[in-house]
């Protein structure tokens, strides 16, 4: 019962110095707000008005027609070319991102019902926009088919091309729509690790430690006293972003709140026990706050998957990825917004961000000071 009542004392402590300092609050809440404006509005992987080459080995009027659509589309700003070599200089000095062929036989071979060929060569130096490149070019090409079947009746030009493109979850391929579930792991990352990190280290700069530790409070009762405050502005945190990027942003959210609330607990778990733990390990709330920026923030933002595909990476970085627990929550965020509660592929990501909690839940125990 005492356990309990010290247990209770230091968590009203920490939310009177919650309230106390105007900085914790603007973390909590004016923070994710400005992170999710920066990625909704500021951050897109999608591509417009992308320079291509086209060269018209065949100049017919069907020929011609492609090259038309291509140069209406808002994704393509086309280039003509009649000779290939002078295309592929334009591509290899970079004056063009890619290149659209059309052969000398497209038109002949097209009137016979034979198969008509198109070749597109892109610029593989940015991989993510070779393959948005590719993908503009296949839909541009179906729907020049589907206009040219409705004006001339041909309605068996489509049916000459061996197309099939499918896109799952988000058939609009908007890059918000995964960029935005992603940043909420980046934003609980930086709220729970950086607002804990101070806690400690502010009671060392400021001199009220030793008041704390001539106490009877155990290790336990300091450490998840200190944790429950910035556990619970972390999960408020969640719940405002997420809310902003459905109401706002009309992100679809197609999984539970309950799924949501569950990976985002322990998630949070993880981040404010490397908060603390941090904070337990340094006296100085400058150094402490510039080493949770060096381990939460950056890693979790380079290594999560949401920016960078972690297979496209070098498969030494793709093992230290394992290490971080953004991997896995936004793992589970993309999931239950763009496709639901596939809870056994939940159940994984946050039983692996469960078992780097609890070894950093335990140091962090271990680590918490209890006299001077």
């Amino acid at each position: 019962m005492k356990k309990l009542e010290r247990l209770f004392a230091i968590v009203w402590k920490e939310w009177l110095q919650v309230f106390r300092d105007p900085s914790a609050l603007l973390i909590a809440f004016v923070f994710p707000a400005i992170m999710l404006f920066l990625f909704g509005y500021g951050l897109s992987l999608d591509s417009a008005d992308v320079k291509i080459g086209v060269v018209l080995e065949d100049d017919s009027p069907l020929a011609r027609s492609f090259y038309n659509s291509l140069d209406a589309s808002k994704y393509f700003n086309a280039r003509y070319y009649s000779d290939r070599l002078q295309a592929e200089r334009g591509l290899r000095d970079e004056i063009v991102r890619a290149i659209v062929v059309v052969p000398n036989d497209f038109s002949t071979l097209v009137e016979r019902g034979e198969l008509g060929a198109i070749q597109t060569l892109v610029d593989g130096g940015e991989p993510n926009l070779a393959l948005l490149v590719e993908n503009y070019v296949r839909a541009a090409f179906v729907k020049w088919t589907s206009l040219r079947a409705r004006e001339t009746g041909a309605t068996g030009l489509s049916s000459k091309i061996d197309l099939e493109t499918k896109t799952m979850y988000n058939p609009a391929q908007i890059t918000r729509y995964s960029l935005l579930p992603g940043s909420i792991a980046m934003i609980l990352a930086m709220i729970g690790t950086l607002l804990t990190c101070l806690v400690v280290a502010r009671e060392w700069e400021r001199g009220t430690m030793e008041a704390t530790l001539a106490t009877s409070v155990g290790k336990f009762e300091m450490f998840v006293g200190k944790m429950i405050p910035y556990f619970l502005l972390g999960i408020a945190a969640a719940i405002g972003s997420a809310t902003l990027a459905r109401r706002l942003f009309e992100i679809p959210f197609e999984g539970s709140i309950g799924a949501f609330l569950l990976s985002s607990c322990v998630f949070l778990l993880v981040a404010t026990s490397q908060g603390v733990l941090i904070s337990s390990t340094q006296r100085d709330q400058s150094v402490a706050s510039q080493i949770a920026v060096l381990s939460s923030f950056l890693p979790n933002f380079l290594l999560s998957g949401v920016i960078f595909e972690i297979d496209a990476m070098p498969k030494f970085i793709q093992c230290v990825t394992y290490v971080f627990p953004a991997r896995y929550y936004v793992v589970c965020l993309q999931t239950i917004f763009m496709t639901g509660d596939v809870w056994p592929l939940l159940l994984n990501q946050i039983g692996c961000m469960a078992i780097i909690g609890s070894v950093v839940f335990v140091a962090a125990i271990v680590k918490t000071p209890t006299r001077l």
